[in-house]
């Protein structure tokens, strides 16, 4: 175990994680030099088309470091320590310098942090990437801060350094600012073009420790017994060695192979599994006898064994998709070992309601989501009904990008075509009622942290006052980072937009869910010919309220289709009507019927026809209902 190292690369979005795994990728021998496509890990067609990661990728490489590098023991440290096994070992080690280096390459976008968070329960460091031309950027210090949470070990790395507009000193400043870092500890490459990174790889291996092994308690009856496939000795940093023969393995991700039910993929803590072993979750007692076990090369490769220490793949035959949750613990059938740690369980922070447009496609959608959320337990989802678009689903998401990628991959991989309403925030309803017997709401808020360049600190402290944002302190060294409070629903509105727009894309944003707090917010109800319709309706803070109502009876008066009659677009927000637009009604000439003039030259007569047809419209408008196409919820929906 100990010539295994096992890590993952973090970064700010787009600052070269996939490009940096290919090059490891070739280096180690898994793809030959030019013959693959780039970001080969980014295997999600959605992912390469956007030009980000949206899921952490695994993979197994084997690399022969170079003996020159080993640091042999002096013949003082031989003769102190000759019947050291830590030694005994080192000397193996050395001698046969192969080494198994499990990587997880990792998004960087905000949306996608629980793909992190999952990660880093697995690896024993990071390597934590910086773009030479944009510096330390939100995501880098939230990641950052996450593994230094995880107690591990952080290479800093400093990417793009081929670049004309790099700007490597001032990069390397921030990171010793925040990291507290020597200069002469911080990597600098071109992932791109391949300098350094054969020495960013040897020094991998030369600072992440080999996998340790702390969880689980031997049985002392085992102690002595003879050493077997399931029973290695383990050596961690600082322990003595002692018998692991208990299996411990914690799923971090998981999808849904037709032949081979669920794949779970795993970290191995302790002990091991093959082929035929009988295993259980610890969640549910749910026993099932492994069907396969494998390594990621990137695709799936069946082994013999899964050891202690190693990243692979446990294919469990599971067809139910239900008894399998990532964050889970797989051990033995009659083992004892408590679970392991896991993940702590994400909050949604915004909703939306997904339909499918042909009503026949609800089943084919409800088991789409449940796959998607083998992989994605991030995901929450119960079932809605509307009078207009039948029967869906209300699903929650981490963020708008979520959401856009969640819909899209449904579409694709699943082949759906689908409505999904704009996203919004969850209101609380405050127990108890205002001086009035109105409903109280509170709305959640988010600590947001926000990193500058000086240059545009104006024009960003401008932006978030005309977000509803308090401002809580900022932090003035290399790059400006400023910390403000603000409400989710301004957040996801259009203010990343604007904040790339105000800072010439220089500025970039972090936030996290904090609390939730009053707020003066109502529902606004849409009305057609004093009809509501709920799926136009919102709760909306009142600050927002007139101009989203303004902008909802402008849109639906273009997108609903003229009627026989007058058809009144009404928003009303706490009993009163605050926005209104109508439609004219198609008008029929009462007074030609055949080409002729009806009534003649009788204008009492004319008259007559004409209070009859206004009768006749008055009538329709009271029984009938107003025609709202599928296609105006589309449009009106992709606007918002």
């Amino acid at each position: 175990m100990n010539n295994i190292r096992n890590f993952a690369i973090i970064a700010h979005i787009d600052h070269g994680k996939s490009t940096l795994a290919d090059r490891f990728l070739e280096i180690t021998g898994v793809v030959g030099v030019g013959k693959h496509e780039e970001q080969l890990l980014d295997r999600n067609p959605i992912s390469r088309e956007r030009g980000i990661t949206i899921k952490l990728a695994p993979v197994r490489m084997e690399y022969k470091f170079p003996i020159s590098n080993f640091q042999f023991p002096n013949k003082s440290q031989l003769s102190n320590l000759q019947n050291s096994l830590e030694i005994r070992n080192s000397d193996l080690e050395i001698k046969d310098s192969k080494f198994i280096l499990n990587l997880i390459d990792t998004p960087g976008h905000v949306d996608f942090s629980y793909e992190v968070d999952r990660t880093l329960a697995c690896v024993d460091g990071v390597i934590l990437l910086v773009d030479a031309t944009q510096g330390v950027q939100a995501q880098t210090i939230s990641n950052a801060y996450k593994a230094i949470e995880k107690n591990l070990v952080i290479i800093p790395v400093i990417n793009k350094i081929d670049l004309p507009n790099a700007n490597v000193p001032t990069a390397k400043k921030q990171l010793m600012d925040f990291l507290g870092v020597k200069e002469d500890e911080i990597f600098e490459i071109s992932a791109k073009t391949g300098m350094n990174v054969d020495k960013l790889l040897q020094t991998v291996i030369e600072k992440i420790p080999a996998p340790n092994v702390d969880s689980g308690v031997v049985p002392a009856e085992s102690a002595g017994a003879p050493q077997n496939d399931a029973q290695r000795v383990i050596l961690g940093s600082g322990q003595s060695p002692r018998i692991q023969n208990l299996l411990q393995a914690l799923i971090f991700d998981s999808y849904y192979d037709l032949h081979r039910g669920v794949i779970a993929f795993v970290r191995i803590f302790s002990g091991m599994t093959k082929k035929g072993s009988k295993v259980k979750l610890t969640s549910n007692q749910q026993k099932f006898e492994v069907l396969e076990v494998g390594n990621f090369l990137p695709e799936l490769k069946q082994t013999e064994n899964l050891f202690s220490g190693e990243i692979g793949y446990i294919a469990t035959n599971l067809k139910d998709i239900h008894q399998v949750r990532v964050g889970d613990t797989i051990v033995d059938e009659k083992g004892t070992l408590l679970p392991l740690l896991g993940y702590k369980k994400v909050k949604p922070m915004v909703f939306a309601s997904i339909f499918p447009t042909d009503t026949a496609d609800y089943l084919n959608l409800k088991n789409a989501l449940e796959k998607l959320y083998l992989s994605d337990s991030s995901l929450e989802f119960s079932t809605i009904h509307s009078q207009a678009l039948g029967t869906g689903f209300r699903v929650g998401f981490l963020g708008l990008l979520h959401a856009d990628v969640v819909r899209e991959r449904l579409e694709r991989e699943f082949n759906l075509d689908l409505v999904l309403t704009p996203p919004q925030v969850d209101y609380q309803l405050d127990h108890g009622r205002d001086i009035d017997g109105k409903v109280k709401y509170k709305e959640p808020w988010v600590k947001v942290t926000a990193i500058t360049p000086q240059d545009y600190l104006g024009q960003v402290m401008g932006l978030f006052q005309n977000y509803r944002a308090k401002f809580v302190t900022m932090d003035n060294k290399s790059q400006i980072s400023l910390a403000y409070e603000m409400p989710l629903s301004e957040m996801i509105s259009d203010f990343y937009d604007n904040l790339k727009s105000v800072s010439s894309g220089y500025a970039s944003v972090d936030w996290e869910f904090f609390e939730h707090r009053d707020v003066e917010a109502d529902k606004l109800t849409l009305l057609l010919n004093s009809e509501p319709v709920e799926e136009f309706s919102e709760i909306i803070v009142k600050e927002r309220a007139f101009e989203k109502a303004q902008f909802l009876v402008k849109r639906l008066r273009e997108l609903i289709p003229r009627q026989q009659y007058e058809v009144k677009i009404q928003a009303q927000y706490k009993g009163k009507i605050i926005a209104s637009e109508r439609i004219s009604p198609f008008r029929k000439n009462v007074l030609i019927k055949g080409g002729k003039v009806m009534g003649g030259g009788d204008v009492g007569r004319k008259r007559k026809l004409l209070e009859k047809q206004k009768e006749g419209k008055k009538k329709m408008k009271m029984v009938g209902r107003v025609e709202i196409p599928k296609e105006a919820f589309l449009k009106l929906f992709k606007k918002s």
